[in-house]
């Protein structure tokens, strides 16, 4: 086997938004390949739809290292577990996050975009969209879902930003965040115990299953990392930016904004990085053998521009019409819990900016856009807009 010092270092270039055009060739010609991680761990690279697929559904693949799969005595259960300990929290999660309960926010999500986006217009431009609608919308929309104060957004930002810093990554300052945030969810739990309300964690209060409130707030935690950034909604207006005969087009038709939504999905990315698992026992994939303890990362980016998957995967095109699943939300039993969410807003917040500011455009050039580098997920700094 190749030596870790003579692995190539990944990502093969800084992250601007755009898949680097050497690693979309390589999504056939060198599908699966040794690389060295950014924290100096070496890895596999799997890069085809076909094979990020069976990597993300098959049990030789984990989360954790060998002897995590399963809580141990009086260990709670959460997301980041595998097999059946996660599916007993995902199916309590999954329940009360039916596609006819998500159809529900969307007068909610409509509202709160237009609010934020009335404050962005009261003052001159250009102005930031990030700060102005991207950042603020997710937090007050899933703070609305699981019965969270929105008061009390700036703190949960805090915390989620330090949990999610890949600088502050196992630091004592994210381990003190942690502590905070469960405390707060914990208190979160009896309030709601005391008052229910129509939401989430009154709901899972509610009973029908055999979570204890410390798993409760673990699932809450994980539902709240997950669902405080959409960054596939300024990384979508860049595409279409980028595309001005693809926003003219959505412009013209507003109704195509559903297709629109998922070919942004399926187009745009918005990190270098994927979801790194662990073999759990000596395996093979892609004809390629990999040994239990191995690393392996999924890039479901590049999955996503296979020619074998999808037809000109590298055109931009909201008319797209595909039998195939994008994984713009992942696949298999890890798959984003907040999938139907996360489309929603990106779906209302780009269609309602569309429809109220037929002038909007990038008040900087597209390739000036900073794009952070200091988190898991990414996304863009900052996006100056005018209208």
């Amino acid at each position: 086997m190749t030596a870790v010092s003579e692995l190539r270092p990944y990502p093969f270039e800084p992250f601007n938004g755009d898949l680097p055009a050497e690693l979309i060739d390589m999504v056939e010609s060198n599908p699966i390949s040794r690389v060295l991680l950014p924290d100096g761990r070496p890895a596999w690279i799997v890069l085809s739809y076909e094979h990020c697929r069976a990597l993300l559904s098959d049990p030789c693949f984990a989360r954790q290292h060998v002897g995590r799969a399963k809580p141990g005595a009086g260990e709670p259960r959460d997301l980041s577990m595998d097999g059946p300990p996660h599916t007993a929290v995902r199916s309590v999660a999954m329940r009360f996050l039916t596609a006819r309960r998500i159809e529900e926010y969307r007068p909610l999500v409509k509202r709160l975009t237009n609010e934020l986006i009335d404050d962005m217009i009261a003052g001159p431009p250009p102005a930031d969209l990030v700060s102005a609608l991207v950042a603020p919308l997710p937090v007050r929309v899933i703070c609305a879902v699981l019965g969270v104060p929105e008061s009390d957004r700036e703190r949960l930002y805090g915390w989620i930003k330090e949990l999610n810093s890949i600088v502050e990554h196992g630091s004592q300052s994210a381990v003190q965040a942690r502590a905070q945030f469960t405390d707060y969810l914990t208190g979160q739990l009896a309030a709601k115990r005391a008052r229910p309300a129509d939401d989430l964690i009154s709901s899972w209060i509610a009973g029908g299953h055999d979570l204890t409130d410390t798993e409760l707030v673990e699932l809450a935690m994980g539902i709240l990392l997950g669902g405080l950034e959409v960054n596939s909604i300024s990384a979508g207006l860049r595409a279409l930016f980028q595309h001005p005969g693809q926003l003219a087009k959505l412009r013209a038709a507003p109704e195509k904004m559903l297709s629109a939504t998922e070919e942004i999905l399926r187009y745009t990315t918005v990190s270098s990085m994927g979801k790194v698992l662990i073999v759990v026992t000596d395996t093979e994939l892609g004809g390629v053998a990999m040994r239990a303890g191995d690393y392996v990362m999924a890039m479901t980016a590049t999955a996503d521009r296979d020619p074998r998957a999808f037809a000109e995967p590298n055109v931009f095109d909201i008319d797209r019409v595909s039998a195939v699943p994008h994984l713009g939300f992942g696949h298999g039993p890890h798959s984003c819990l907040g999938r139907s969410v996360g489309k929603l807003q990106v779906e209302v917040a780009i269609g309602t900016l569309l429809g109220r500011l037929p002038g909007l455009a990038p008040a900087v050039p597209l390739e000036d856009i900073p794009w952070r580098h200091d988190r898991i997920n990414c996304g863009i700094d900052s996006f100056p807009v005018t209208w």
